[in-house]
């Protein structure tokens, strides 16, 4: 009786040791084919919408949040139009120049 019991553990261990291991194998393989790239670039914003969080004119900077890869991003933001561009609107990433975006409203947009 003993004896059975002993057989039962072992084998009982050896599966838990070996379906550990291979869900480890699984998840290291699984993992070493993912791409992580938080860095932002240029492809990824253009052409996104963005809120204005700091009002801003042609003759001054402001701030604009866009969602980028799933994650809320800050960027200072300016615009070549006339009018000023108010907290809460929406506007268009039409270019990125060093760290600043180039936005249009989306009035502007709506017009053309």
């Amino acid at each position: 009786m003993d004896y059975i019991i002993l057989v039962i553990a072992v084998i009982s261990i050896t599966i838990g040791i070996f379906v550990g291991a291979l869900i480890v194998w699984f998840i290291y393989f699984w993992r070493r084919r993912q791409v992580v790239d938080s860095l932002i670039k240029p492809e990824d914003v253009v052409g996104l919408y963005g809120t204005v969080e700091i009002p801003f004119n042609a003759d001054s900077k402001g701030k604009i949040r866009v969602n980028i890869k799933g994650s809320m991003v800050d960027l200072i933001a300016i615009t070549e139009e006339s009018r000023e561009l108010n907290t809460g609107e929406r506007a268009l990433i039409i270019q990125m120049k060093e760290n600043k975006v180039l936005v249009v409203s989306e009035d502007y947009i709506n017009k053309k």
